[in-house]
């Protein structure tokens, strides 16, 4: 594993991460289910992501399509959230 594999797992470990303590946050403040479901997917995408890369997927494709589908898990909550109010 090199540098730039390192690097870029631990950045997406701490996004993920970031993520989910906002959304736990929002669900702590608010009550509502969506911030809490969603700190979960952000999590899980995280973890399964470093474990693909472990073992020897391409980190490239692993990297960048979770912190898409992180990405896309957060806006969706948020979205959601809001269409509740």
């Amino acid at each position: 594993m090199g540098s730039n594999e390192l690097w870029s797992l631990g950045a997406l470990t701490i996004a993920c991460l970031f993520a989910a303590a906002i959304l736990f946050r929002s669900w702590r403040r608010r009550g509502t289910r969506q911030p809490l479901v969603a700190a979960i997917a952000v999590l899980a995408l995280g973890v399964g992501a470093a474990v693909l890369v472990l073992f020897g997927a391409p980190y490239r494709i692993v990297v960048g399509t979770a912190f898409i589908v992180a990405l896309l898990v957060v806006m969706v909550s948020a979205r959601s959230e809001r269409s509740q109010r």
